[in-house]
């Protein structure tokens, strides 16, 4: 953990402005989220990886749900301003939450830094309650970005993040052996198209959803508990 955290100390440290001004209001990401969980007033939701919080901030604004959220950086935990917003600095293998509190979680573009993403899933079925709802997104194995990204690691040119990338059958292991079922998949082009390889992988995502382009997301329940 303790390198993982100098890694992403370093990241906010060179990119953020200590006025906050990393994340503005997220918007319409924050109606995705609200719709793809429907969530609503009662639910207790949880952000894996909040950066400085402003989806949750969003979403407290919409629906009054109570919200909790962490990150693995105490720089973009101490950016958070929204005192309603329950905050802490923690690794998602081994949080305080209690047992079979969460009913709704979300998590952006964050699993695929975590190198143990099982043990990550484990933890998470045991603070979620029962039938609760997870919303996760992380990169697509079936990219032109993936390919272009493992270059860069073998040359040692990459910089920080995108440590990992998943196929639709590594996702359903991994949800198999921790106590859900995958209720949604589908993937996502990227927004940005100046990248050739963003082009090109927009224009496979438009022949098959199930399969091509940058994004991966995917809903899953937690139908039980595991040991």
């Amino acid at each position: 953990m303790a390198q993982l955290q100098n890694e992403w100390k370093k990241y906010w440290e060179d990119r953020v402005s200590t006025d906050g001004s990393y994340y503005g209001k997220t918007g319409s990401n924050a109606d995705k989220i609200i719709n793809i969980l429907k969530i609503k007033k009662g639910d207790v939701v949880f952000d894996i990886g909040c950066a400085v919080g402003a989806h949750l901030s969003d979403i407290t604004d919409k629906t009054g749900a109570d919200c909790h959220e962490i990150d693995i950086s105490p720089i973009a935990i101490k950016l958070n301003k929204d005192k309603r917003v329950k905050t802490r600095v923690a690794d998602m293998e081994k949080t305080s939450f209690p047992d079979n509190f969460f009913t709704k979680v979300f998590s952006l573009g964050v699993f695929e830094h975590m190198p143990r993403s099982l043990s990550v899933m484990r933890e998470l079925n045991r603070i979620m309650k029962p039938h609760g709802l997870a919303y996760i997104t992380v990169p697509n194995k079936f990219s032109f970005f993936h390919i272009t990204k493992n270059i860069k690691m073998h040359l040692g040119t990459w910089d920080l993040g995108y440590e990992k990338s998943f196929t639709k059958n590594e996702i359903q292991k991994i949800v198999n052996k921790s106590g859900f079922r995958l209720v949604s998949y589908w993937t996502e082009p990227h927004i940005q198209t100046a990248n050739i390889f963003n082009r090109l992988d927009n224009y496979l995502n438009k022949i098959s959803k199930q399969h091509f382009g940058f994004f991966v997301h995917f809903v899953v329940e937690k139908i039980g508990n595991v040991k």
